[in-house]
């Protein structure tokens, strides 16, 4: 490497291989910064878990209707749904959660969240929810979740 003097100032001249060495790094910097921010937007969006009693003698159909899509889904007896919502809410979202076909219990949220647990028992009523705002707090189950499944 040499050091070369223009107008007063110091430079360094890289060899031609140094400069592809320099651009390939910041290429795969670039690429698995990329990559890092789809699977943080793909995994970490705040969800709503549906859990459905195992006590429970049929299956249950629900609507999740958000801002942005309406689903129509059905659970069985002791299954749990995870469905995960917009990253970045608006400052009016808001998502309802109904049984039309199994209970007139209705869910609704009109603020943001990082993860809600609704506990659903026979019948399609809904027993418990539970609103977290922790960022870490959509990876894991409530405290009380083992006591209430069994």
């Amino acid at each position: 490497m040499e050091i070369a003097q223009s107008k007063g100032m110091r430079a360094f001249k890289c060899e031609p291989h140094m400069r592809t060495f320099y651009l390939k790094e910041t290429g795969r910097g670039v690429y698995v910064a990329f990559l890092v921010w789809v699977l943080f937007s793909l995994f970490c969006r705040p969800i709503v878990a549906l859990h459905y009693s195992p006590t429970a003698s049929a299956p249950i159909t629900f609507f999740f209707d958000s801002d942005e899509y309406l689903t129509k889904r059905e659970m069985a007896p002791g299954a749990s749904k995870f469905i995960p919502t917009t990253m970045n809410p608006a400052s009016d979202m808001w998502i309802t959660i109904t049984f039309p076909f199994d209970s007139k219990d209705v869910l609704k949220v009109t603020q943001p969240f990082s993860r809600i647990d609704v506990y659903i028992g026979p019948g399609a009523c809904i027993e418990r929810t539970e609103i977290r705002h922790g960022f870490f707090a959509r990876f894991t189950d409530p405290d009380f979740h083992d006591d209430w499944w069994h």
